[in-house]
């Protein structure tokens, strides 16, 4: 059983003293009553004949102030109780989570204080569920609040005796357990339960945990100990979610890092330091240039030309990848305005602009402002694209295409869900993931794959392009295979504008016995 995190009110100094004094007032007057009492009854009741008639004005006022007095100290104690209740009541509204009934971030640093002060021991652990936000964006804040308290129940029924636990905020949780021998255990069985299928009313869904554990020890306090299993959590984040992990030194060092660069990206991002580079597609057909894809690339002052791999991730994390791949988009289409109008650009949008509801909007006005034909354009998503809220990139694929502009599936083959996509959704090209094409003379599975996504390409009359050829070898055995275009470092490496522009520029006739740079075609294009 978790143990409560709430804290019991101090009543009230000055009610308690005015009950106080109107207590003693109501004592003395009844001592006074039977004092005077004493004296006025025989006369009363005619047993003497020196009653005094002052002493039956005494004997009625005391009765008076008897009644007044008990009155008032009626009236006191309930006024008093009342506000002993609104004292709780406030208390345990500063101290306590309205939506699940745990403690709150307040609760659990004071508990954990507690725990400091009578010998630090045990574990914290703290947690997210991993994409809850998708949760409430799709079923609504409703459902979003009885998967909280869902996860509040569990944490009641999962945790051992004197444990206590807290919602953070959000849809992040703190829990202590006394025992950090046990604390593994119990993060582990909290995501077990938490794995399971959920039926929240109508909605069915199933979410992961996120789970950071620090050791509650010397030399620390509340705050550094909750911050150690906040960076462990994230730490679980970065490396795929749905897992667990102790703090150490290195998750640190690893944060500061990250935090440093995220801080670089968005000056970089102020800077204008992000441009396209061009990596050609090739016709396997004709050989000729069908166009290119741009890839962003960083050119920074102090690391040089950075490769995506090394800031996409963590543009992505931090909310910044709208800002910079709308800013390389704009870029890209400025300088390939002018080309040869035969020549596609294909630009990759991440899953994560797809939560904007005006990206279609937001590319549209680009190929508005730069003069870039729609028609010439082609933008690349992933399935992953499509999982978060499909009605939402449904709606923005159709807006694209209804301006002319083609839609590519990318890395087709990696995700789960690729045929029945294809079913319903109206892509104008498939892509296959690289991986089946750097393994495809390396084993028959792969080549069955290959094989399977180029057939079925012909069979819905959809383009296939091959992404990663770097020998001539795989080359023949895609041409063999049907694809209809490729890319890779066989054909070329992504370059700057300037450098892929070469490519289709003019002939310059050269001097006699000197070969031509490149072999050029009919179209002006380069041939491989």
């Amino acid at each position: 059983m978790v143990r409560s995190v709430t804290n019991r009110g101090e009543s009230s100094y000055q009610m308690a003293s005015s009950h106080l004094i109107t207590t003693c007032a109501t004592l003395a007057a009844l001592i006074l009553f039977v004092l005077v009492g004493a004296k006025v009854l025989p006369s009363a009741i005619g047993l003497s004949k020196a009653s005094q008639p002052a002493m039956v004005v005494a004997f009625l006022l005391n009765t008076a102030i008897i009644l007044f007095g008990w009155r008032r100290a009626s009236d006191l104690t309930q006024t008093l109780s009342a506000l002993k209740a609104a004292e709780q009541e406030a208390l345990d509204n500063a101290y306590s989570d309205h939506t699940t009934g745990l403690g709150n971030r307040r609760a659990i640093l004071r508990e954990l204080d507690s725990v400091f002060r009578n010998g630090p021991k045990g574990a914290l652990l703290i947690f997210d569920l991993d994409h809850f936000k998708k949760v409430n964006d799709l079923y609504g804040h409703a459902t979003g609040d009885q998967l909280l308290q869902l996860t509040g129940d569990t944490l009641r029924n999962e945790l051992p005796d004197s444990s206590f636990a807290s919602r953070l905020g959000g849809d992040e949780f703190a829990a202590y357990v006394p025992d950090a021998n046990i604390a593994e255990d119990v993060a582990r069985r909290i995501i077990s339960t938490l794995a399971a299928p959920i039926s929240l009313g109508a909605v069915k869904t199933q979410i992961s945990v996120s789970i950071g554990l620090a050791h509650v020890s010397r030399g620390l306090n509340p705050e550094e100990v909750l911050r150690r299993a906040d960076v462990a959590m994230y730490s679980v984040k970065r490396s795929g979610r749905n897992g667990l992990a102790w703090f150490d030194e290195e998750m640190s060092r690893q944060l500061q890092n990250r935090v440093a660069l995220e801080e670089e990206i968005r000056a970089a991002i102020e800077a204008d330091e992000f441009v396209p580079f061009f990596q050609p597609l090739i016709s396997l057909e004709s050989g000729e240039l069908n166009g290119f894809e741009v890839l962003a690339r960083w050119r920074s002052p102090a690391r040089g030309i950075v490769e995506p791999a090394e800031f996409i991730e963590v543009a992505e994390q931090s909310g910044q990848i709208g800002a910079l791949s709308m800013r390389v988009m704009e870029k890209a289409l400025q300088e390939a305005k002018e080309w040869p109008q035969e020549l596609k650009l294909a630009v990759n949008i991440s899953p994560i602009q797809f939560r904007d509801p005006r990206l279609a909007e937001r590319i549209i006005k680009l190929l508005t402002e730069t003069g870039f034909s729609p028609r010439r354009l082609e933008v690349e998503i992933t399935e992953t694209s499509l999982m978060e809220d499909r009605d939402q990139a449904l709606t923005i694929v159709q807006s694209l295409r209804n301006c002319g502009i083609s839609i590519a599936l990318d890395d087709f083959g990696t995700g789960y869900a690729s045929l029945s996509q294809l079913q319903t959704l109206p892509f104008d090209r498939i892509k296959i993931d690289r991986s089946f094409i750097h393994a495809l003379g390396q084993n028959e599975q792969s080549a069955a794959i290959v094989e399977t996504i180029t057939a079925l390409g012909r069979s819905l009359n959809v383009p296939i392009t091959a992404e990663g050829v770097e020998t001539p070898a795989v080359r023949e055995k895609l041409a063999a295979l049907g694809c209809a275009d490729a890319q890779g470092w066989y054909f070329g490496r992504a370059v700057a504008g300037h450098v892929a522009s070469m490519q289709f520029a003019p002939k310059v006739e050269q001097p006699t016995g000197q070969s031509p740079l490149v072999d050029r075609t009919r179209a002006g294009g380069k041939k491989w």
